[in-house]
């Protein structure tokens, strides 16, 4: 098996790298419509522009090429601009002109860029006492930053726990929600969830918001039109069953919860999946411009779900006091609640609304999806979510998908009508940003490894556990070696050089972990070519640089924890030495399980230690310090008791510096 393995990775690295170099991908990774539905903003991850086209094609995109790779966009508070976020660790943001005050399109261009700390993955824009305010989460800093609109200088900062993903603010500028994309509490407790925080902008105070138990993944947030509601997208894991199947959302459950934003009260949480099919990796959100409709981009399987939004209001109003807005006609009341659209794309993190339309970006496929959506209120009744559902991995081609020339305006090639439900129709199309080229091994690898159509009946993809391949922050009962003694689930990175695999070593390298992961969590299976492919994307897996770190360099004590780190007294480069930090072997470490057999642990890289809290085998401590004190790690004999409290920071400083 081993030979044969190797000679498959020979043979696609060859014959899968000769057609590498047919083009770079675009991965468009967000979308704005303007207010007249005329134009089309694009972000573009791997490109490094914004793009602007016109919705009906009459017109070649307008190209604005960005300083870094971006990850987010949003609209000014005037809607004269589009704000943009991204690099890592020198994050911008960039402010981009696109109509003049008349409101007239202009050019688009680079207006002005900011400083935005380590890692901004999301930006709001408000107004004060007649001054541009811009509020960028910084992800890996787990901040909030405040940023003058005019001079870029920085202002205010708000605590906003575990890696803020996602932030919005309320129409009256009142108030901030911020949603987080891990939990935060130990990973082997009865509850643990993300949290969402409410940040009052005239006091600064603070409200952090657990959700329901098991949430992760909480990858965007909206607020409805009055502000009232926050929704945020999530994954929510049942990581406390042993994880024997996974029909019905045995495992996971894709949903949107909802947080009452000025009580700073969670709400309820609301399946996006039916009983017989997931709607996996819930991803951006966005309200239509009338509020009738919550539409939500599928990422695992290249669909957005459609959510009327009285419906949705009706449901909240069943756990509130008070209304949020007015009762439901029958006609509303009878709509479907969850109305999916497919596109056959792969990818499609980003939605955007306007009038009847809809429109999605698909990240792996350089490509814009959109779906007109006619609803006959008189003929409502009930819906089908599964009609004309994706089956595919790759896009759907049909005859007249026509590659487009660089520069041509969007070629609009239409799909087949659906009728999800009784007195709804969509027309859907789909539009190629680029020429399709041939995919990298690498490219091909991240694109399975981000697809829940290879998940027996979709529930989930690779990243649901591991978000950017890293970890989820739950414990979980995997069969690999037993039954009830969970583990704290790995980061992949520089898995494939670090063997043996599994907390427990039970797997011997990275590639056999790949493929029994497919088999036994996914419950499916893959070509050897299409693991080659996964092995190839976690291979070229590179860590990110710690915020700890002082201009990429080590502060002083980080440097002063090093030298404690190689010395005696701590003995901790006994078994973390070497490029990775790991000796690669099996030792024996105690248990942080009563009911785990095992006495002897796999020696894991440190690389990257300060994102992957919690800590050790269970996962049952949430900083480092309690790992190295409390759970007694590498500490038997009470060595690091021994060390003086700035000794012991500064061995932790030179860790999560990593």
């Amino acid at each position: 098996m081993v030979c044969f393995r190797r000679l498959t990775y020979l043979l696609f690295l060859l014959f899968g790298c000769a057609v590498c170099a047919a083009g770079e991908p675009l991965g468009p990774c967000d979308i704005l419509a303007d207010g007249e539905g005329e134009y089309l903003y694009i972000l573009l991850h791997d490109a490094g522009e914004l793009w602007r086209v016109s919705a009906d094609g009459n017109a070649p995109p307008e190209t604005v090429p960005l300083p870094m790779k971006p990850v987010r966009m949003r609209w000014t508070a005037d809607r004269a601009r589009i704000a943009v976020v991204g690099g890592v660790p020198d994050g911008k943001l960039l402010l981009v002109r696109v109509k003049d005050g008349r409101g007239a399109n202009v050019a688009p261009a680079v207006e002005k860029v900011f400083d935005a700390g380590h890692s901004p993955a999301d930006v709001a824009s408000g107004v004060r006492e007649g001054k541009d305010l811009f509020y960028v989460a910084d992800r890996f800093a787990g901040l909030v930053r405040e940023i003058d609109g005019e001079s870029g200088a920085p202002l205010r900062t708000f605590d906003a726990g575990r890696e803020p993903a996602a932030i919005q603010i309320t129409p009256d500028g009142a108030f901030l929600a911020v949603g987080g994309l891990l939990p935060e509490d130990p990973a082997d407790v009865a509850q643990t969830s993300a949290r969402v925080r409410i940040i009052d902008l005239a006091s600064g105070e603070t409200a952090a918001v657990p959700i329901e138990n098991g949430i992760s993944n909480l990858y965007d947030l909206a607020l409805s039109p009055d502000g009232r509601l926050a929704v945020v997208s999530a994954t929510r894991g049942n990581y406390r069953t042993v994880t024997s199947q996974v029909e019905g959302g045995w495992i996971v459950d894709n949903v949107i919860a909802v947080i009452d934003v000025r009580r700073r009260k969670y709400i309820e949480t609301f399946e996006l999946d039916n009983q017989y099919r997931g709607a996996p990796n819930p991803w951006q959100l966005r309200f239509s411009d009338d509020g009738a409709f919550l539409a939500v981009a599928l990422s695992g399987s290249g669909e957005v779900e459609l959510i009327p939004t009285p419906r949705l209001y009706e449901l909240v109003n069943y756990r509130l006091t008070d209304d949020i807005q007015r009762t439901p006609t029958r006609e509303e009341h009878l709509m479907p609640f969850r109305t999916r659209i497919s596109f056959g794309l792969a990818g499609t993190r980003s939605v955007a609304m306007h009038g009847d339309t809809l429109w999605t970006c698909a990240y792996f496929d350089d490509a814009v999806g959109r779906a007109r959506i006619a609803i006959e209120p008189e003929k409502l009744a009930g819906g089908d979510a599964d009609r004309g559902y994706p089956r595919k991995l790759k896009p759907l081609r049909p005859d007249e998908d026509v590659p487009p020339a660089p520069g041509a305006p969007l070629h609009w090639v239409q799909l087949e009508q659906l009728t999800p439900a009784a007195g709804v129709a969509v027309d859907r199309a789909f539009a190629r940003l680029a020429p399709e080229s041939a995919e990298t091994p690498v490219r091909r690898g991240e694109r399975l490894f981000y697809n829940a159509l290879i998940c027996r009946e979709h529930w989930q993809s690779c990243i649901t556990c591991h978000p950017d391949a890293r970890a989820d922050a739950l414990s979980w009962d995997l069969l690999n070696d037993g039954t009830n003694n969970p583990k704290n689930t790995k980061s992949l990175l520089f898995s494939h050089e670090t063997p043996p695999s599994m907390i427990t070593g039970v797997r011997p390298d990275a590639e056999t972990a790949v493929r029994a992961g497919v088999i036994h969590i996914l419950f499916s299976h893959l070509d050897e070519e299409d693991y080659c492919a996964i092995d190839e994307y976690l291979k070229s897996l590179r860590p990110v640089p710690s915020p700890r770190l002082r201009d990429g360099n080590l502060s002083e004590s980080a440097q002063r924890g090093k030298r404690l780190f190689e010395s005696s007294r701590t003995g901790c480069a006994d078994c973390h030495h070497g490029p990775y930090y790991t000796d690669m072997m099996i030792h024996a470490s105690p248990p942080q399980d009563p009911f785990e057999p095992r006495t002897k642990f796999d020696t894991p890289t440190l690389c990257e230690i300060w994102r992957t809290a919690p800590y050790l085998s269970t996962g049952h401590w949430r900083t480092l310090r309690e790992a190295l004190l409390d759970g007694k790690h590498g500490n038997p004999d009470g060595r690091l008791g021994r060390l003086t409290e700035e000794e012991l920071h500064d061995l932790i400083e030179f860790v999560l510096s990593l």
